[in-house]
């Protein structure tokens, strides 16, 4: 007794021989065989579902992946904005910055007051040359501002110099560190008196007190110029405190920052030669 056989084929096999037999007559038909004119739209109608579902995962993926480049542009764009408007701020932050540390040189270039009322002018310091062993200011005013060559150089701290050379709108300063300044000083307080020589830049000034063995001085106390007869300082500007170095000698750190004078008075007193 026979059996029917009543397997059916598996549902990929069925899709898959669907799927070839569509494709060989969309090939014979563009080959221009007659015998598949019909074939064409039953090849049509069996692709057309799967391109169907292919379009359908399609769509939706590619259009999620242009939104999400539209979006990127948007916050790159976005970040560079911000970027820009923060490098403004920045920049505004340090000009106000400047400007503050500028009037607050230029305050204490006009604060010290200066013995007999002697008139001054105001300066800015323009370029400092430094070498090893060598250093000068210069200055943006000069002989039509009534700067000559001895006078002192000074800011609201102290003393910062002397001029050593002129022209018509700027001017040349020796700081009071160079070896070849020396200057009278006197303390306010002990009455000592005595002369003070620059070491080089960055250094200290040696201290030389006229009497040193009947002098009491203590660590810190200030120094001042004294004014004396034949000195190119006027009296009473400050020069330096007091302070033992580790060798035991005197010395006077400048009470001036001459490292960074960014303002400066000129005291206009008579032209005289440099110390």
């Amino acid at each position: 007794m026979s059996r029917r056989n009543n397997h059916k084929p598996a549902p990929l096999r069925l899709v898959l021989l669907l799927l070839i037999t569509a494709l060989a007559l969309l090939v014979l038909d563009g080959r221009g065989s007659r015998l598949v004119g019909t074939g064409r739209s039953v090849a049509a109608a069996i692709t057309s579902p799967v391109s169907g579902m292919l379009g359908w995962v399609s769509t939706p993926l590619g259009a999620a992946l242009d939104g999400a480049t539209g979006d990127f542009n948007e916050l790159r764009d976005e970040n560079e904005a911000l970027r820009a408007q923060l490098a403004e701020l920045q920049g505004q932050v340090d000009q106000a910055a400047n400007n503050e540390a500028e009037l607050a040189d230029l305050r204490s270039a006009v604060g010290i007051e200066v013995a007999d009322a002697l008139p001054t002018v105001v300066a800015r310091v323009t370029a400092d040359r430094t070498t090893p062993t060598n250093r000068e200011l210069d200055i943006d005013r000069g002989a039509e501002d009534g700067v000559g060559i001895g006078q002192s150089v000074i800011t609201g701290e102290g003393l910062i110099g002397q001029v050593i050379a002129v022209e018509e709108h700027s001017a040349t300063v020796r700081p009071i560190t160079d070896p070849r300044i020396v200057l009278g000083v006197t303390s306010p307080v002990s009455g000592a008196v005595g002369v003070a020589e620059g070491q080089g830049s960055g250094r200290r000034l040696v201290l030389k007190l006229v009497e040193r063995d009947r002098e009491v001085v203590r660590s810190g106390a200030n120094f001042v110029t004294s004014g004396f007869d034949r000195s190119v300082f006027p009296p009473g500007i400050p020069v330096g405190s007091f302070q033992l170095d580790s060798g035991g000698s005197l010395t006077l750190v400048p009470s001036a920052d001459l490292e960074r004078p960014g303002f400066v008075s000129v005291v206009l007193t008579e032209p005289r030669e440099p110390s």
